[in-house]
């Protein structure tokens, strides 16, 4: 009996001495999503008022220097309500660790993150369709029916191969720090291929479907003293997807060279300035541009090139102001913005014959003014934090239609006030939930964190673990980490 109670003893101080001596660093996804985050050209779900969370290495390498010998998990998980499985895996899930190398130096790396827009780009291959659902944007806001018309030239060969989509993105990071300036630096690859060769005699076959993505990002950080600091951070990508077949000897109206190219190019600065003891100023503001146009390098087997041509545009732009302030067990950040996403496809068609040139041009727009982030912090213990958010972008979606052939043409356009809430992280997203309000929870024991969105359901039926009456997770999206040092 006594033995027993020792044992029970050591265990309870232990998990007390775990708790008091905390190194744990926490933040990531899931505390953002539960504290007012939103998509944002920022380019991932962040609340853009919360200064201080290692998420922002995703935005601004530089900020690995806050967070050496460290590691973390983007776990993701389901929606909030019903299984799981659909929401794990490939762009749910990504993980990152640094280590110290010398005491101004921080090297890293970051796998399965996709920042990039490289397979949205390659989709232009099947046929163009403005840039939308983009994972720094909005999700596809324009109505059925109102897409661009295709090129002409890959959906004429029963539509094309389909063009595997990248999903082995890696990331590597450096960090350099020298007192009041920080330097990063991350060169991001990724790449996917579908091939094949037959060959018999006097007759081969061979065919090529593939996409990557080359990146590179800086950024810094400056210390103004004072608690005051600036980050700034620039990033360039390079996507491209080739669909070409080739058959000897020439098999009619077969085959064809077809490729697509596409760039990205995202700025962003963020300022911090201390205004009291508890409260700072944070104005921010972000850019970010992705044109792609596919082209015909080599027309089908006994088929005239066709002169289509096609340029497809998206920008996204926001800006905004708010502030953070802090208790020693309280913290509250939250502010307003401007946000604007603009796709725009613009297909040509050289006259032929005696059909005159013709041209169309779509554009999609979202415009929110303004859009709200909010978010609070409550550590009930050392070891305990609640959380709560609001995030709700009120904004309007523009679509535009405009064609021309010759002397002839016309144009429509809609208008439609939208609302949304644009959470794609942990199964809040606009097609299956508005959810403005979030809820979360982080743990801290020692050095390792857990932080996790929770369900509203939860607390009205109680916890998945114990007694929930259907399959509804007490747990959305899920971040854990570790300070190794």
């Amino acid at each position: 009996m006594n033995r027993r109670w020792i044992t029970v003893g050591m265990m309870i101080a232990l998990a007390a001495g775990m708790a008091l001596s905390q190194g744990a660093k926490v933040g990531g996804e899931a505390r953002q999503l539960a504290m007012g985050a939103g998509t944002s050209s920022l380019g991932v779900a962040v609340n853009p008022f919360i200064t201080q969370d290692p998420v922002f290495i995703l935005i601004n390498p530089a900020y690995q220097s806050y967070y050496g010998s460290y590691v973390w998990w983007n776990i993701g998980g389901g929606g909030l309500v019903n299984s799981n499985f659909i929401e794990d895996g490939y762009g749910k899930q990504n993980v990152g660790v640094s280590f110290n190398l010398s005491r101004d130096l921080v090297i890293g790396g970051i796998f399965s993150y996709d920042p990039s827009a490289v397979n949205v780009v390659s989709g232009l291959l099947k046929g163009g369709t403005a840039l939308t659902g983009l994972p720094f944007a909005f999700p596809a806001f324009i109505p059925a029916g109102l897409r661009a018309p295709a090129i002409g030239t890959e959906a004429a060969i029963n539509g094309g191969q389909t063009i595997p989509g990248v999903a082995n993105v890696w990331e590597v990071l450096a960090a350099y720090k020298t007192g009041t300036l920080d330097f990063g630096f991350g060169v991001t690859y990724g790449r996917s291929n579908s091939d094949a060769t037959i060959s018999n005699p006097g007759t081969s076959y061979s065919r090529e479907a593939s996409s990557s993505m080359f990146g590179v990002r800086a950024g810094i950080l400056m210390d103004f003293g004072g608690g005051s600091n600036f980050d700034g951070h620039a990033a360039i990508r390079f996507d491209k997807a080739t669909d070409n077949v080739k058959f000897n000897p020439v098999v009619a109206t077969q085959g064809g060279e077809y490729s697509v190219s596409g760039t990205e190019i995202e700025v962003g600065a963020r300022l911090k300035l201390r205004v009291s003891n508890r409260f700072n100023f944070v104005p921010y503001g972000s850019f970010t541009s992705v044109s792609a146009t596919p082209k015909e390098d080599a027309p089908r087997n006994t088929i005239a090139a066709i002169k289509t041509t096609e340029t497809s545009t998206t920008t996204a732009l926001a800006f905004g102001a708010g502030g953070e302030y802090k208790l020693s067990t309280f913290y509250l950040a939250g502010g307003l913005s401007f946000q604007m996403l603009r796709a725009k496809v613009e297909v040509t068609n050289p006259a032929a014959g005696a059909a005159p040139a013709s041209s169309s041009t779509m554009t999609n727009s979202f415009t929110s003014v303004p859009t709200i982030n909010l978010g609070a912090e409550w550590w009930l213990t050392d070891w305990l934090a609640a959380r709560g958010g609001y995030y709700r972008a009120i904004g309007n979606v523009n679509s535009k239609l405009e064609t021309s052939a010759g002397t002839a043409g016309s144009s429509s356009e809609t208008n439609l006030t939208f609302p949304e809430s644009f959470i794609l992280l942990g199964g809040l997203n606009p097609a299956t939930w508005d959810g403005v309000v979030t809820l979360g929870l982080g743990l801290r024991f020692g050095n390792f964190s857990l932080d996790g969105t929770i369900s509203d359901e939860a607390l009205r039926r109680g916890l998945g673990l114990l007694g929930s009456a259907d399959n509804i997770n007490t747990f959305g999206y899920l971040t854990a980490s570790y300070n190794f040092e």
